[in-house]
């Protein structure tokens, strides 16, 4: 399936969205590995990733996402594209995974985290909710991800560049060994908007940047 096909892939029901580059980049390359039926999205906002999974791959999702509006949405959205069997959301916070998930239960956890420090402005209030990031919600994510994935499962994020860094650093100071990297740039000669970055809890060490992708 190509990039292009991707964006069309999810139908949306609410608040005029639709399919994002980040949404198609995680698609794509969240392929679960064979055995793997399982997948958590953390952070799922309006569904799109999570009911693509399911589309694309058969597997089961679970959602979860702090926005109780942007919840119901994604189970409306769920309905409208025959995938409700296979999806469930849930209106939790990342900080409180421990809580609701049982530790090593997941052989996939995915997840578009907030990508910007500085407060993200928008005009649509759960938009600004989903891009801003600190540095408890970056840490949150990660204890998350090391909580909930099996050993020797995978996790696949969408990431912003400038702040690849100190993502990879807590990754690996968790034992989430980073494995394949893809760049995404919109226009050829123009400088990387978007970065994924599929790794393995306890996974060797070695890392393989793949040819970027470029906007079609």
């Amino acid at each position: 399936m190509s990039f292009t096909d991707v964006l069309k892939l999810v139908k949306l029901c609410c608040f005029e969205d639709r399919v994002t580059h980040a949404t198609a980049l995680l698609l794509l390359n969240s392929k679960p590995r064979r055995g793997a039926a399982r997948v958590l999205e953390l952070g799922s906002g309006n569904g799109a990733v999570s009911i693509g999974m399911a589309k694309l791959y058969g597997v089961d999702v679970v959602g979860i996402d702090v926005q109780k509006d942007l919840i119901e949405a994604a189970k409306k959205s769920a309905v409208m594209n025959s995938v409700e069997d296979k999806v469930m959301f849930v209106n939790a916070d990342v900080r409180d995974v421990k809580t609701i998930i049982s530790a090593e239960s997941y052989d996939m956890v995915i997840s578009n985290p907030p990508h910007h420090f500085k407060k993200a402005v928008s005009d649509k209030r759960h938009r600004a909710i989903e891009r801003s990031l600190n540095e408890d919600l970056m840490d949150s994510f990660v204890n998350a991800i090391k909580w909930t994935l099996k050993n020797g499962g995978d996790y696949v994020l969408v990431l912003s560049p400038e702040n690849l860094i100190e993502w990879i650093w807590k990754l690996r100071n968790a034992k989430l060994e980073p494995k394949k990297m893809i760049f995404f740039h919109p226009k050829r000669e123009k400088d990387a908007e978007l970065v994924v970055v599929r790794g393995r809890k306890n996974g060797k060490v070695g890392l393989v940047v793949k040819f970027p992708v470029l906007e079609e």
